[in-house]
């Protein structure tokens, strides 16, 4: 019982974040002092309510831990409470990301939650959300005529699929930054007041974190299907690794509270595979959101949007031009592959290089690279990534600096 009371608790710790953030409310001026202690008095019996809940809960699941011998009913609790676990962080990432952004960069940081609550209220954000569930609702049950690498089809093909939604909502919703420009809401807007910068800048950091929440339910549903697949394929089970194992061994539980925690470190391990490429996602969707933002100050939608995908294709293309026209032997290139050859680097160059933020093949298999390497990978992705954003924005500032917004 004491585990399943501790399991609780963790989660009920892990909902205070979102919970406050759904309760909270400002301060009210002072002349309405007396409907302070109100709202107090409701964020406390919510907590109070939700910290009753945990507790009541566990008993319920510690009691059922303690009936129940079954080591695969166990570990599926295990795996069911990490998921809600993971759910939970995700949450908890977001809203410790908008309290730090508010309290470091107050005026920027209320542009961006007001894009942030306009992103997720758009029918673009579901749409995209239902589309992602049906392909994955279908991706277990598909051949893919691999001989015996269906998984792997299946685990590449969702990460494009997180990609794509991911990519589409920035790009599409950064045509709002077009549409408040030329509806003349931004002049009211600055003359709250609020920079250029920090309309600018605020904007992209709401649009990308929508984007960023989308990444992260879709990526969730992903490890899903992965686990899903796994046993629909019939295909070996995981095999936890010695340290978690003897992690779990050294908590001194008995037989049913250590298979409990081996579903928790299973599902641990099943996400932390899964974790890098998400992570690689995300910051191919901020720079596409970034070029986004960016082509939104200066130009209308449909020429936004068709320059988007323009550099897209091209940017994906371009490594794969640049080695065709380099040839075998470069001495015994005539003037035209020579020319060839040039452009390619040049549009190699400007452009993002979009293949490294995908999952190489390599990183597919399990166990494929050391992970040291599999760290040290997504760490230079990331950085690059963000220099690219940072270049990016600083192009947009320049061009919204003399933008006519009357």
């Amino acid at each position: 019982m004491t585990l399943g009371i501790s399991l609780l608790l963790i989660q009920f710790a892990a909902a205070v974040p979102w919970l406050l953030a759904l309760t909270w409310r400002p301060t009210p001026p002072p002349d309405r002092v007396s409907a302070r202690p109100a709202k107090r008095w409701g964020v406390l019996l919510v907590l109070g309510a939700g910290l009753g809940a945990a507790i009541g809960l566990g008993v319920l699941v510690g009691l059922f831990i303690d009936m129940s011998g079954d080591r695969e009913t166990l570990e599926s609790l295990g795996r069911g409470y990490a998921t809600v676990l993971q759910l939970q962080l995700y949450a908890d990432l977001l809203v410790l990301t908008f309290a730090l952004i508010l309290w470091l960069w107050p005026k920027g940081g209320a542009v961006a939650r007001a894009a942030f609550r306009e992103g997720y209220r758009q029918p673009l954000f579901w749409l995209l959300l239902a589309m992602a569930v049906g392909w994955f609702f279908m991706a277990p049950f598909v051949p893919y005529f691999t001989f015996g690498e269906d998984y792997v089809v299946m685990k590449e093909l969702g990460f494009d699929v997180v990609i794509l939604a991911g990519s589409l909502f920035g790009v599409l919703a950064a045509q709002s930054v077009t549409e408040e420009i030329e509806g003349r809401t931004a002049i009211t807007l600055m003359s709250k007041p609020v920079s250029r910068r920090q309309f600018l800048l605020g904007k992209f950091l709401g649009i990308f974190l929508c984007a960023l929440l989308l990444v992260l339910v879709v990526g969730w549903l992903f490890d899903l299907v992965l686990l899903y697949k796994r046993w629909f394929d019939n295909m070996d089970a995981v095999v936890l690794a010695p340290e978690a194992s003897a992690w779990v061994g050294g908590l001194g539980l008995d037989a049913a509270g250590q298979y409990v925690v081996r579903g928790v470190a299973l599902w641990g391990q099943h996400t932390s595979e899964v974790a890098p490429g998400l992570v690689m996602a995300a910051m191919l969707v901020m720079v596409l959101t970034a070029v986004a933002v960016t082509l939104a100050v200066r130009t209308p939608m449909i020429v936004n949007l068709t320059t988007c995908l323009f550099i897209y294709m091209i940017a994906n293309l371009m490594p794969t031009v640049v080695a065709l026209t380099r040839g075998t032997d470069p001495s015994k290139a005539n003037a035209v592959q020579k020319l060839l050859h040039f452009t390619a680097q040049l549009f190699d160059s400007l452009l993002p290089n979009l293949e490294l933020f995908r999952v190489r093949p390599t990183l597919l298999d399990e166990n494929a690279l050391p992970l040291g390497d599999y760290v040290q990978h997504v760490a230079a992705v990331s950085v690059y990534g963000l220099l690219f954003t940072a270049i990016v924005l600083l192009l947009g500032l320049v061009l919204f600096e003399d933008r006519d917004l009357a």
